[in-house]
């Protein structure tokens, strides 16, 4: 494994935070979930920090979760499917040196595993699969912007994703990135 951190991306439901808990017990790493990073901070849950502070404060909050979490040294980072959202962000992602692997997964998957979970802020509407598909289409781009290793989870187990990224994070793996088809 590499000595930098390894930072999953994508968007909400694609499997970061399950990915990410597997991938850091399997290489014995630590695991930072920058959501629970800014809970933990907030006293609040993320839809309370909506709520109170809007999405603007929200995205500060983890914009200083993200900082910190790249300066901890090798960890796998599970970062909330905004992050890319903010330009700093992606700046501060291109240039960490960390492994950066975009999860992601068909509308119609991301909208069945999101479904009756925890409430999630930009997805409170009757028409969640739109939603999605729109907040994906918005920042399919960012995520291409600053990835290396795209996975798509669609079918893919979680022993599958960690493999492929182990695989991708080997010191002489070449580093390719699956583009998306416009």
């Amino acid at each position: 494994m590499s000595p930098a951190p390894i930072v999953l991306i994508g968007p909400m439901g694609s499997g970061k935070s399950t990915v990410g808990r597997a991938l850091a017990d399997r290489e014995h790493m630590n695991h930072l979930d920058l959501d629970e990073m800014i809970v933990t901070a907030r006293g609040l849950t993320v839809a309370e920090i909506f709520e109170a502070e809007g999405e603007c404060g929200f995205r500060t909050l983890e914009q200083k979760a993200l900082s910190s979490a790249l300066a901890g040294g090798p960890a796998v980072v599970s970062t909330g499917g905004g992050v890319v959202a903010v330009e700093s962000n992606r700046d501060r992602l291109a240039g960490s040196g960390a492994l950066i692997v975009w999860l992601d997964a068909s509308v119609e998957v991301l909208a069945r595993r999101v479904d009756g979970g925890a409430p999630r802020p930009l997805l409170a509407s009757d028409d969640v699969e739109g939603t999605l598909r729109t907040i994906v289409a918005e920042r399919a781009d960012w995520y291409n912007e600053v990835a290396d290793v795209r996975i798509d989870t669609s079918e893919a187990t979680v022993e599958d994703c960690v493999d492929l990224i182990v695989a991708a994070s080997a010191p002489d793996a070449p580093q390719p990135v699956e583009r998306p088809s416009s």
